[in-house]
């Protein structure tokens, strides 16, 4: 995992997506296929437990994604927080994102920040959106594979 020169990437998901800054409350893709899902529940007794540590159903939610950029996302992902660190992450072997309790930084849901989980030709991806509390989804087959591995926070009419 390396950590990017941001200023052209951010340039190009404003051109993409739409998005400005956090003030900014509506991303949208341009000509791309997706869909806004709202979380089901709230997001903080999904994350953890009543320990405070993070829950099972999160590690597995964790686990369900990061298999979807493997099957997605062959050439890696980028990982981008606006006005954070941002990475590319080319293998998924190690992914140093996550922290050893399972938790990852930044976080695939909207806890805080905007996060763009984005193949590496930015046209398909996840996107925790924080200031609507909501995930887009961009991309057909991404979609589809979401879809299909059952994320319990997100519901899809079947």
């Amino acid at each position: 995992m390396e950590i990017l020169g941001e200023e052209a990437l951010w340039r190009k998901i404003s051109e993409i997506y739409g998005f400005k800054n956090y003030n900014y409350k509506k991303i949208k893709p341009k000509n791309l296929i997706y869909i806004t899902k709202p979380i089901n529940g709230n997001l903080m007794l999904f994350s953890y437990n009543k320990d405070d540590e993070v829950s099972k159903l999160y590690i597995e939610s964790g686990g369900k994604l990061k298999k979807a950029f493997e099957r997605c996302f062959t050439n890696g992902i980028y990982i981008l927080n606006w006005q954070h660190e941002c990475y590319e992450v080319d293998s998924y072997k190690s992914f140093p994102i996550k922290d050893e309790d399972g938790a990852w930084n930044p976080n695939f849901l909207p806890e805080g920040d905007t996060v763009f989980f984005l193949s590496k030709d930015l046209l398909s991806g996840w996107i925790a959106d924080f200031n609507n509390s909501s995930i887009i989804l961009v991309g057909e087959k991404f979609i589809e594979t979401i879809k299909d591995l059952d994320f319990k926070f997100l519901s899809f009419d079947r």
